[in-house]
């Protein structure tokens, strides 16, 4: 058996991004969220910015999450 470490390493590292950039995206997105919800709590209108972004980053999740399921079940291709 011979194993390509050159290609298990590029493998190991776009998993890392990946999944790192995945959090990042989530985590604005709850940050976002956020900031709309103490904007409600405070009686001012939530800046379209912050719900805009909100939804971005949430699309952006549930499309990598589709995406994943999309490669790993074979039936879908």
């Amino acid at each position: 058996m011979h194993i390509h470490w050159s290609a298990l390493g590029q493998v190991a590292l776009v998993s890392l991004l990946f999944g790192v950039g995945l959090a990042i995206v989530f985590a604005f997105g709850v940050n976002a969220m956020s900031r709309r919800a103490v904007a409600i709590e405070e009686k001012k209108p939530p800046s379209i910015v912050d719900t805009s972004v909100a939804a971005l980053c949430f699309a952006a999740c549930l499309a990598a999450v589709f995406y994943g399921l999309y490669l790993i079940i074979p039936q879908f291709h």
